[in-house]
Parts: C-alpha cells; sequence; structure tokens
C-alpha cells in the first residue's frame, strides 16, 4: 500500500516495496518527479526490494510522519524510515541492518534512482561529485541531490537503456564509477560495503534533496552539508511539531468515542495524512494520487478538509486556503471545477456546489474563531459568490453533479447552493451588510419552498437525484439536502424514507454504501465518504429525535445503523489513511489512497458537536 511523507512544499509516495515512486516538488501536486528508486543487496547475486522472498510490512511510527518499510529474509532486517521535516525540504531515509546469524555478514547496499525530473523530461545530466560525496542530477530547472552521512563505496552515472546503465551494473554486482552522463533517462547508483558482527544493527541516513536550479552546485551541497550536521535537531524539531500540532485533539473528541485508542491513533493519523496535502500557498489537493490523478485543488475537498482541520484547532490552513480561493475567484463570484496549486485553472466546467461549499467552510471557519476581521477581508468575495448563488437558486440554474458525470439539477447542489447562500447571508450580520443582501434571505425562503415540491417523487416515497432532466436514480449525494446543508430537516419523514432507500439499495460483499447502484467507476465499489455520509446523517437523526423527546425505542435503531457504519469504515481505514473506494469483493483500497475528503468525513464524525457546522 504503500505511504506518504511530506511538508508544505514537498511531498513524496512512499510504494509497497518502501521505494521513492514518486515527488511533488516545489508544491503539494506540482511538479511531478517521477523516482522509480530502488534498494538492492549483493552478496554472490543481486536481491533487490521487490523480489519474493522478502518479508515486507509497512506502517506510520507513533505520533508521527515517519513511515517505516520492514524488509525481513533468513540473513538481515533491513528496516527503512522516510521522513521530510518541516523544517527542510529534504527526504531522509534512515536506513537500519540487523545482522541475524550468529557470525559476521558482509555484502553489498545499492541505492538506485531513475528520476525523471518535470511534468515534461528534458535532457539531464547526472554527475558524482567527489568532493561532497554524493550525486547531482539536474536540468535547466531543478536539480537534485543524493548523499549519505555513510562513506559512498562505489557509484555509477548512466543511461537506463544503454550499456552504462547503473541498474545493469548493480545486477552485475560491480560500479563501473562512470562520474557523469546526460540524457532523458539517466540513472545512477550508489553502494556501500557492509559488515556487521554478529547480532548487530548498522544504521546511517541516505539524503535526498530537490531545489530549483540556477547553475550553482554549491548551493545544494552546501544545503547537504547543513542537513547532514543537523540531523538529529532537523528530526526532533519535526517530531516536536507534530506532537503539538495533535496533543490537544482528543479534548474536542466526540465524548463516546474519546477513550476508544484505535480511534484516537487513527484521528491523528488522519489530520497528519491532510496537513500533507495543504501547500505551502494555500491550496489544499483532493489526494497525492497519479492514478486517478487527483492532485489538484478542488473548491468542494478542500471546504470538507478545511473544515475539519478547523474542527480540531488547526486554523491556519483554512486561513491561507481562503486566501488561495478569494485570489483565483471569477469575476461573476464563481469558481472553475478545479485548479493547480499555483491557481492556474485545469478543469474549467462549473459545479456550482463547490461555490456553496466554499462559502459554508468559511462560516464555519468565522463561527469557530469568531473574528470579525475574517468577513471584512473577504466579504468582497463572500457578496460576490452570495449574489451568483441568489441568481443559480432563483432559476435552478443547470450544471454538472459533484461526481462530474452528468449535468442537471441536482438534490446535492441546491443543498449546497442553500448552505453557501445561507452562510453568506449569515456573515453579512458580522460586517453591518444584511440590508444590502436582504433579497437574500427572500430567496432561502423560497428555496425552502420550492425544493420539496420539486424534487419529492410522490410514488417512490423519496427525494430525486436530479430534475431537468429528471434522475430517479438512487444516489448518497441526496442526503446533502438534509446533511450537511440542512435545506430539509432531519426528521422530515420524506429524508428518512430517502435515506433507508439509500440503505437498502446497496448489498456489497464487503458491506459499506456506494454513490448509486448502477456506478461503473473503478467498477462500481462502497465509498468511505458515502458510508460515512449515511452514517453522519443516521446518528444527527437520532439526535434529533432525542432533543425533540421521541421515545428511546423508535430513535435507536438510527444510532446503531449509524455506528455499524462508521465501524465500517473504520475498518478500512489502512493506519488511518482512508481511501476514495473500497473493493467490493476483495475489500482492498481502491482508487486514491488517502483521498483527503474521505479523511475530514471520518473527523467530522468524530468531533465532538455537529452543530457548529449545520448551516
Amino acid at each position: 500500500m504503500g505511504g506518504i511523507v511530506g511538508n508544505n512544499c514537498l511531498l513524496t509516495k512512499i510504494g509497497d516495496y518502501g521505494e521513492i515512486e514518486y515527488m511533488f516538488y516545489p508544491h503539494i501536486g506540482y511538479e511531478t518527479h517521477f523516482f522509480d528508486s530502488a534498494l538492492a543487496i549483493y552478496d554472490n547475486k543481486v536481491k533487490w526490494h521487490w523480489d519474493e522472498d522478502w518479508n515486507i510490512t509497512q506502517k506510520y511510527i507513533g505520533e508521527t510522519n515517519i513511515f517505516k518499510t520492514i524488509l525481513e529474509d533468513e540473513k538481515i532486517i533491513l528496516t527503512v524510515k522516510d521522513f521530510v521535516p518541516v523544517s527542510h525540504n529534504v527526504l531522509i531515509k534512515r536506513i537500519y541492518i540487523k545482522n541475524k546469524l550468529d557470525e559476521k555478514i558482509r555484502f553489498k547496499l545499492f541505492f538506485y534512482e531513475n528520476l525523471r525530473i518535470g511534468e515534461n523530461p528534458e535532457v539531464n545530466t547526472v554527475k558524482y561529485i567527489e568532493d561532497e560525496d554524493c550525486i547531482v542530477k539536474c536540468n535547466g530547472k531543478y536539480i537534485f541531490c543524493i548523499g549519505s552521512d555513510k562513506k559512498i563505496d562505489s557509484f555509477q552515472c548512466g543511461n537506463r537503456y544503454s550499456k552504462t546503465s547503473a541498474y545493469i551494473d548493480i545486477e552485475n554486482g560491480i560500479l563501473k564509477e562512470h562520474r557523469e552522463s546526460s540524457g532523458i533517462l539517466t540513472d545512477s547508483a550508489i553502494s556501500w560495503n557492509i559488515e556487521i558482527d554478529k547480532n548487530r544493527t548498522l544504521a546511517f541516513n541516505i539524503y535526498i534533496l530537490p531545489q530549483k536550479f540556477d547553475g550553482d552546485l554549491s548551493i545544494i551541497t552546501e544545503q547537504l552539508r547543513i542537513i547532514k550536521n543537523n540531523s538529529e535537531n532537523i528530526k526532533n524539531l519535526s517530531l516536536n511539531y507534530w506532537k503539538n500540532i495533535i496533543e490537544k485533539i482528543n479534548r474536542v473528541i466526540h465524548p463516546e468515542l474519546r477513550q476508544n485508542y484505535k480511534i484516537y491513533s487513527i484521528t491523528k493519523r488522519a489530520l497528519m495524512a491532510l496537513l500533507m496535502l495543504c501547500d505551502k500557498e494555500g491550496g489544499i489537493i483532493a489526494a497525492p494520487s497519479l492514478y486517478p490523478d487527483y492532485r489538484y485543488v478542488w473548491g468542494r475537498d478542500g471546504s470538507y478538509i478545511s473544515i475539519a482541520l478547523d474542527l480540531f484547532g488547526i486554523r491556519g490552513v483554512s486561513d491561507r486556503f481562503f486566501e488561495f480561493m478569494s485570489k483565483i475567484q471569477n469575476a461573476d463570484g464563481s469558481w472553475l471545477q478545479n485548479y493547480y496549486v499555483n491557481g492556474k485553472p485545469r478543469l474549467t466546467a462549473i459545479q456550482n456546489d463547490q461555490i456553496g461549499s466554499l462559502l459554508w467552510a468559511m462560516d464555519v471557519h468565522y463561527r469557530l474563531t469568531g473574528n470579525r476581521k475574517f468577513v471584512e477581508r473577504y466579504w468582497e468575495n463572500i457578496e460576490k459568490a452570495g449574489n451568483y448563488l441568489n441568481n443559480v437558486a432563483l432559476n435552478f440554474t443547470p450544471c454538472f453533479d459533484l461526481w462530474e458525470e452528468k449535468f442537471g439539477v441536482f438534490a446535492y447542489t441546491i443543498g449546497a447552493v442553500y448552505a453557501g447562500l445561507k452562510c453568506a447571508y449569515s456573515m453579512s450580520k458580522a460586517v453591518n451588510k444584511r440590508e444590502d443582501v436582504k433579497h437574500w434571505g427572500k430567496t432561502l425562503e423560497y428555496l425552502k419552498k420550492e425544493v420539496p415540491k420539486r424534487f419529492y417523487l410522490e410514488d417512490e416515497e423519496r427525494f430525486a437525484k436530479s430534475i431537468n432532466p429528471l434522475n430517479k436514480e438512487i444516489d448518497t449525494s441526496i442526503l446533502g439536502l438534509s446533511y450537511p446543508f440542512n435545506l430539509i430537516a432531519v426528521d422530515d419523514e420524506r429524508m428518512i424514507k430517502t435515506a433507508e432507500s439509500i440503505e437498502k439499495a446497496f448489498n456489497y460483499k464487503v458491506g459499506g454504501i456506494g454513490r448509486y447502484p448502477e456506478d461503473t467507476y473503478f467498477g462500481g465499489n462502497p465509498w468511505i465518504i458515502t458510508t460515512l455520509w449515511l452514517s453522519l446523517y443516521y446518528r444527527r437523526l437520532y439526535n434529533v429525535l432525542k432533543s425533540k423527546g421521541v421515545d428511546k425505542d423508535k430513535r435507536k435503531p438510527y444510532i446503531e445503523k449509524s455506528k455499524k457504519l462508521f465501524d465500517w469504515a473504520v475498518k478500512y481505514s489502512f493506519d488511518g489513511l482512508f481511501p476514495e473506494q473500497i473493493h467490493k469483493e476483495l475489500g482492498v483500497p481502491i482508487s486514491a489512497i488517502p483521498l483527503g475528503w474521505s479523511n475530514a468525513m471520518f473527523l467530522i464524525y468524530v468531533y465532538e458537536n455537529d452543530n457548529v457546522f449545520i448551516p
């Protein structure tokens, strides 16, 4: 499954064997640098880290963003601890080699790279710098440096599909020590002669640094020296940072979950995973995945993630996110479908739920902080977006749905439009602009009146997925009318029957709730988002009925359903990294992992009180 390690500039995807699959730099999600790294040992013959006779385990270490891979065979235990500190843009691979035998062992350890730099790889040069004992690879834009605090015993710079390939040299057990090579597919390797006494352990670091390149090699080699000399301090700084971020979260976890150590651990990991999706310039990517390609900023996903972080007291990320989104707002008050993290548009369709989601997230941020200056700072953006949504609401303007598949007027979208307009209307009071936007209040009343009439299917006794065109398909996103957007009361009998219809529509072998029964995306599977969505709805329904004095026996089934669905999601958290989907037959993660929205929905569930984000 692998994992991710990163800060807000550099994010690295670690693969199933502990290899570096790719890096994002200098932004989270952009640019992509394909690494294809490998570890190998040579003892009369080569053994790569992907060979079958390794026993491999992977996990994050405690309350840190250090990802550990253990490869064990009959002779050694090879442990690799990967982390990216918060203070420096460097991947540090801490290598531990334990001799399991009752005799001294000797072999060669190789680190190999076939790095393609940037979104559009071009000719690059790889060279060994003897004075600094490191490998550098550069093109006209970026430079990467690979070094170690253990002296390198041999090296090779070559081209992957040629006789000079470092890969071929590793297979033969001897590096040719060519000092420089140029081309599109250059590769390199460094090696160490390993000698370990019986039952002893050897440890050292490998450092991988990316930087923008201006032609001066000395800048990155100087950085390498600094990091080598201060690696322990750099690590401790990061450990303290993560500890401070998560040490208070138990105070805001729901009281019924507070003593559950597993939930507590997953909550910490979910928060740390979300933080690694947040770029230094404010953009929040949906997921660090390339297949599917979700490394972009959606207003919707970013809003859910922002709310989740806000609920757990991490406010600075939301501040940067709203600043980022304010700069890329369209003149008419809308936002496009998604963006690169540098703010440039990627897909230019309009999904009106995203505009509503952003205003909802801004209002949640304001309610949690009580900072009127926040509303004052962004009032122009809020007002433009509010006026845009007001027109959408009055005209029931069609757009693409949240799943980015169909065009129409969707229940979820109308719910988000209502919530966004209501939140903008609420924030107008903070800046004494209520009189200027009083027409928004009338539009909210209009939606409250019209939506039930237009969307309710009398014969089916539930709400429709969309109108104009009418789509009667069951879809979990219809819940958005009620939860979290509160257009339809959560205890409205029509909404309860809609939720029950959704629940009955899915019968996967592994359980869980999907998007809609005829879904074919990745074969059609249960999603973490949709399962938690129904779980959240049922819990909210239970609490509302309880507050109204409804008999316990009548409301009890809803909280039982909620807990069952939540437990299902917890089962498939994968060390705290929630994927988009779970394979309906095999129970393995499918599509992006971690998906930010999935993690956010989990955090919203475990938060102590959902009243603070219901419009």
